[in-house]
């Protein structure tokens, strides 16, 4: 039988346990949220090291925004097959790699290739993180306060 102070600890925790959840959907969400845009502060430096024409920048913005839209709802299916966890730790994974290898692909269709690696990745874990937020903070005052 559980005592007070064990029933305490157990609650305190939870609920780090809860809070770690939470920042680390958070942080992936900024990251996610932000790759898309940051890019852009590259793009000088990507024109002139691929010689690059203005349509082939766009590919390089593009690329990441049509994949992780078009991506959304498959990974949220995979994530109701295959766990929600899962697919939001292979996303992140898949984000990362294809963000390091993004920094030193030696031609610009490399590039585009690993920033539409990237986008799936986002999918990945945008569209799981939700579905995580939704399981850890039960409907009412928790979830509205989150």
């Amino acid at each position: 039988m559980e005592t007070l102070e064990q029933t305490n600890e157990s609650a305190a925790q939870a609920t780090q346990h809860v809070r770690l959840i939470f920042a680390l959907i958070i942080m992936a969400s900024f990251l996610d949220i932000i790759d898309f845009s940051i890019v852009q502060v590259a793009l000088p430096t990507i024109r002139t090291q691929f010689l690059a024409t203005y349509a082939d920048l766009q590919w390089v913005i593009g690329a990441y925004g049509l994949t992780l839209a078009g991506f959304l709802m498959l990974m949220g299916r995979a994530g109701d097959v295959y766990g929600q966890k899962k697919i939001f730790i292979a996303g992140i994974v898949l984000f990362t790699i294809a963000s390091m290898a993004g920094g030193l692909a030696p031609s610009l269709l490399i590039l585009i290739i690993f920033r539409a690696l990237q986008g799936i990745g986002a999918a990945m874990s945008t569209v799981t993180a939700f579905a995580i937020f939704i399981r850890i903070f039960p409907e009412g005052p928790q979830r509205n306060k989150a």
